[in-house]
């Protein structure tokens, strides 16, 4: 067996480049930048209107106020998407609404609320400053300016911010494609199907196709094969042909006589990279790669594939996305002793719980087996405990977060 460390360096020595695509703005939700946006256009792209109100010069207004207010006569409006034509002269007003273009001449804005207004005049109660209100072409950002670092992603703020500026096309990093086989000869993959005393459900796919797409990778295959070398085989030549970044095999990567998928990889043009690594869930992940696709060849048990898919494959995922090779995680404190009293490095399932104007602990799941799902539906979170290693309490930890 190798160790935890070893199996993630040599991972990290087959990571496949990641692959790149354009897309539409409208299709691009999820996904992170392949470069960095620069602005094509100042924003504002023109100077306008903060408020409701009317366009005014400075030097009109200066000495107003509510006991000698100035009285201007409107010359007209100016509104959102129908802009004044002329130029603002002197003692004259211009109705203007929020966004409105700034006519040419005038200089500040009074809000409505500062006003009196009759249909041909205005009278004017309070004006503060000179460009008070106005929102000046270019003041959030000017043409060339950096708006994205390559690697951002999408949601919905960046988006607006892109189509705000009229950009409908964007580089992107490829969703990672994804196929995910499960063997096992016991599996009934239909969950309404009446099930016989030596049967058990398939719980895997749906985890491995779910945890996948919470990743940002996109399922392209998924399929399933009952404890034979040649269906194994078969299932692993389909997909491979449809082109996968990732494959995940779940079971059949032991030593049994019906473990075939390190055989089946072996035979369908994989190289092997690492197989068993000393690690308590999952020591038999096996992991493997054929050109640029990575095979993963992850425990028949639900809770072990899960930790394997945790701590190696989202790394990948990741790094497939134009993100850091890591894991995400955050410190916490030890509230009562934790300790791995076994012979291999444990991934101890753990919660978390917040404590205001506190350090967060973290207390051991109460079952940590790996055919035991509620171990990770009720954690937050794993530690990596060496064998023989004790935490004390108070001791700081880093939490690996699930």
């Amino acid at each position: 067996m190798i160790t935890v460390a070893e199996a993630l360096a040599l991972l990290r020595a087959n990571l496949p480049q990641p692959r790149e695509e354009d897309l539409p703005l409208q299709e691009a939700a999820g996904c992170y930048l392949a470069g960095e946006i620069v602005a094509p256009e100042p924003s504002p792209r023109f100077t306008n209107s903060a408020m409701d109100g009317y366009a005014v010069r400075w030097a009109d207004v200066m000495t107003t106020s509510k006991e000698r207010p100035v009285t201007l006569r409107i010359a007209g409006e100016s509104r959102a998407g129908v802009p004044f034509p002329a130029a603002v002269g002197p003692g004259e007003a211009i109705r203007i609404s929020t966004g409105a273009v700034l006519p040419a001449g005038a200089d500040t804005v009074i809000r409505i609320e500062d006003t009196s207004g009759a249909e041909q005049t205005v009278q004017i109660f309070v004006a503060s400053r000179p460009g008070q209100d106005v929102r000046r072409a270019g003041e959030e950002f000017e043409r060339g300016a950096h708006l994205l670092a390559r690697g951002s992603r999408l949601g919905s703020r960046q988006l607006a911010l892109l189509a705000a500026v009229g950009i409908d096309r964007l580089r992107v990093f490829a969703k990672p494609r994804v196929a995910i086989f499960g063997t096992g000869s016991e599996l009934i993959v239909d969950a309404a199907q009446e099930l016989q005393p030596h049967q058990i459900r398939d719980s895997n796919s749906i985890m491995l196709v779910t945890a996948v797409r919470e990743c940002g990778g996109e399922v392209v295959d998924c399929r399933h094969a009952e404890d034979d070398l040649e269906a194994t085989v078969d299932a692993l030549r389909r997909m491979v042909a449809s082109g996968p970044d990732l494959i995940l095999c779940s079971g059949g990567v032991s030593v049994g006589r019906h473990d075939h998928v390190k055989e089946a990889a072996v035979r369908v043009g994989f190289a092997e990279i690492f197989w068993r690594v000393r690690q308590k869930p999952g020591k038999p992940l096996f992991c493997a790669r054929q050109g640029r696709m990575l095979l993963f060849g992850l425990p028949g048990n639900p809770v072990s594939a899960y930790m394997c898919l945790a701590h190696y494959v989202r790394p990948v995922l990741a790094w497939l996305q134009g993100r850091s090779f890591g894991h995400a995680s955050m410190y916490a404190k030890v509230g009562e002793e934790i300790g791995n009293p076994g012979k291999r490095p444990n991934f101890l399932r753990v919660t978390i719980v917040e404590q205001p104007g506190a350090v967060p602990t973290v207390a051991p799941a109460a079952k940590q087996g790996s055919h035991m799902l509620t171990s990770i539906v009720q954690a937050d979170g794993y530690l990596y405990l060496e064998a023989g290693q004790a935490l004390l309490p108070g001791a700081l930890v880093e939490v690996f977060l699930l």
